[in-house]
């Protein structure tokens, strides 16, 4: 899979993906302080899934999903690294793409919500 990990999500979760053998792009070390419009550009353009803690992305006029391979929205408070690691691997052992193709996901500490 390609995946765009924005700059407020952990390089652990960067680090961890690519081990898994996705490709993956990390804002935080290719695109530091690039603008949530240039990042939804290049989610488009790389025919991407992006994983981010920034609510302004659960926003579906601004950053339609729709238009994506998905949005994956991390909707937890304080994480460890060790612990936003965990929730994504979990979630990516659970749901296939084709289950959030174009889909808004909202990740909690034990739950998961498509839409």
């Amino acid at each position: 899979m390609r995946i765009v990990v924005d700059e407020n999500v952990s390089y652990s979760v960067v680090l961890r993906l690519r081990e898994k053998g996705h490709k993956v792009v990390s804002i935080a070390k290719e695109k530091k302080s690039t603008s949530d419009k240039d990042i939804f550009h290049l989610v488009l353009e790389e025919e991407a899934i992006l994983i981010t803690r920034d609510y302004h992305f659960t926003n579906p006029i601004l950053y339609s999903p729709n238009k994506t391979e998905g949005i994956i929205y991390i909707r937890i408070g304080n994480l460890r690294s060790d612990e936003e690691v965990k929730i994504v691997e979990r979630f990516f052992a659970n749901y296939s793409p084709e289950q959030f193709k174009g889909k808004l996901v909202t990740l909690y500490r034990n739950s998961v919500h498509i839409r």
